[in-house]
């Protein structure tokens, strides 16, 4: 396992913190690059992301004293202590350093080198997050991060992922950052097996008041059924209410890197043109 676990460091470039691009890039690294630079260099991704949680911070009093629950998946019960959710990737944790790294070894998402970059407890806060989970700490708001990282057990722990997100949290100061119980992943029960959020949104209703959700992607705000209803242009009136949240008790995190909006396109860079929608005859 060790020795394994040595190759996967080194074809990461974690060995030497370097990166070295041995090939030419194919067409789908070079349609990645703008997305990364974006994220990592602009400084309208970072006044985006500032916008949202500050935008939320500022709603969160109001929200905890209102009657606006912010999922499909809440409980009737009213009188329940407010709880917040949040994504982990691209929503607290900024993994564009990972995604540099692919696109300079024309790599695609494995789960081999992510659980490297994991391991490594290296990734950055996104602009504004540490400050509203602690805000919401401090409001008596339990914050909750619902993540499809994944528990793959070794032979010392259950659940490597959560044990080295928790260790990066900590470090930058994300609330509850140290309690396992803030945490749901993908796998880290037998019932939560699929990418699809619901049942442990659901799991948080059962005990809380769900007041405001945060994340990059549309399933982190509903059920994947309801995301592809809609992205399919189909009513769904439920899912429709909770999209006029969006601003009041839901907020959205900028993601132009990756998401699952990409499964409704074509896999190959060159074949999603003709879907753009351009002027005629100009």
């Amino acid at each position: 396992m060790k020795q394994i676990y040595l190759v996967v460091l080194l074809m990461f470039g974690l060995a030497s913190g370097t990166y070295a691009q041995t090939l030419p890039p194919t067409e789908k690294a070079i349609s990645q690059v703008n997305g990364v630079l974006w994220t990592q260099q602009s400084l309208e991704h970072h006044a985006a992301a500032a916008m949202a949680y500050h935008t939320a911070s500022a709603a969160l009093p109001r929200v905890i004293h209102g009657k606006l629950w912010a999922s499909l998946e809440q409980g009737k019960a009213k009188l329940q202590r407010p709880a917040v959710i949040l994504d982990v990737d691209e929503t607290v944790l900024d993994n564009s350093e990972y995604d540099a790294w692919a696109v300079q070894n024309n790599q695609a998402f494995a789960p081999q080198s992510w659980s490297a970059w994991i391991r490594r407890e290296a990734a950055p806060a996104v602009p504004g997050a540490v400050r509203f989970t602690q805000l919401a700490a401090k409001l008596g708001v339990d914050v909750f991060y619902v993540s499809n990282r994944e528990c793959v057990a070794d032979e010392a722990d259950p659940c490597p992922a959560l044990t080295h997100t928790q260790s990066n949290m900590a470090r930058l100061g994300f609330a509850r950052a140290n309690d396992r119980a803030a945490f749901m992943f993908k796998k880290q029960r037998p019932e939560w097996s699929v990418s699809d959020k619901s049942e442990r949104r659901a799991k948080i209703a059962e005990t809380h008041r769900v007041i405001m959700l945060i994340g990059d992607d549309m399933g982190d705000f509903l059920p994947v059924a309801s995301v592809e209803r809609l992205r399919r242009g189909e009513a769904d009136a439920a899912a429709s209410e909770i999209m006029s949240h969006f601003g009041m008790n839901l907020f959205m995190i900028p993601n132009p890197s990756y998401g699952s909006w990409e499964k409704a396109l074509p896999a190959n860079p060159a074949a999603r043109i003709p879907l753009l929608k351009g002027l005629e005859g100009l």
